[in-house]
């Protein structure tokens, strides 16, 4: 299905149509070889560290109650758990111990893996004054992003399976490669933890503050202070208000919410 199928007119300020009728990445588009080499030039140092937090923080489901914990068990060797199963229970000439485990996790638990198909809006794609829950481009509920119960109006019925995303789904993503140019903007340094509506003037503060330059394609990144708050936690969370956490800020886990700029806004 193309743009002239799926959608007649799309939202105010979206990018649908500007990266192809059929594109599933968005502004990841901007993350080309240029940019990369743009993130290249700003190496100082050969450190590397790791932006996620553990698979099971925060732990329990005080968070979400929608979220439980992942869960890691064996995989079967008929009767048997896979895991540290010696194989010469099989046959006595053989001397390796065999682990082999699988993990059901829940995508937002911990640090959440979020596609263009995480969220959508009712909005009016035809044209005709009947609004439809559609995704980025146009991709449709129901059609690209399937679930087990269609919850279209009139559809009454349910797929019977969860298919997921079969358009805009994480892979994309990942094929595409996230590396380039990044800047972070530092909220917990200019502002503590306290709960705050955030606003573009505090934006503007500290981007003047720390004579950061956003460009093009750059990632942004908003250090809010949670992540550490959650760490201190060791997966014993409380009520997140309890740490000083601005509940704003609770649907960035990772405590770094990540944006894509073109020129003054991203989206």
């Amino acid at each position: 299905m193309n743009r002239q199928t799926r959608w007649k007119q799309r939202p105010d300020d979206a990018t649908w149509g500007d990266f192809g009728p059929d594109d599933q990445l968005g502004r990841l588009n901007l993350l080309t070889p240029e940019k990369v080499l743009e993130g290249v030039a700003e190496v100082k140092s050969g450190r590397t560290f790791c932006l996620s937090l553990p698979l099971d923080l925060p732990g329990g489901t005080v968070m979400n109650p929608r979220r439980p914990p992942p869960r890691i068990q064996a995989t079967r060797r008929g009767d048997y758990p896979n895991m540290t199963y010696p194989l010469s229970r099989d046959n006595a000439r053989l001397t390796d111990v065999i682990c082999d485990d699988m993990v059901t996790l829940a995508l937002q638990y911990s640090t959440q893996w979020d596609s263009l198909a995480h969220m959508g809006q009712w909005f009016d794609v035809a044209g005709n004054g009947v609004p439809e829950m559609v995704f980025y481009n146009g991709y449709r509920a129901g059609v690209d992003i399937v679930g087990e119960q269609d919850y279209r109006p009139g559809a009454g019925c349910q797929h019977g399976s969860h298919l997921g995303a079969t358009a805009l789904g994480i892979e994309h993503m990942a094929q595409h490669g996230i590396q380039g140019r990044a800047v972070m903007v530092d909220i917990k340094k200019h502002f503590g933890i306290e709960r705050l509506a955030f606003g573009y003037e505090h934006l503007l503060h500290i981007l003047r503050a720390d004579n950061i330059i956003v460009r093009p394609g750059d990632m942004v990144c908003f250090r809010t202070g949670m992540d550490e708050a959650i760490i201190a936690m060791a997966g014993r969370p409380t009520a997140i208000t309890s740490a000083g956490i601005s509940p704003v800020w609770t649907a960035a886990t990772d405590g770094c919410a990540v944006g894509l700029w073109t020129t003054v806004s991203w989206r």
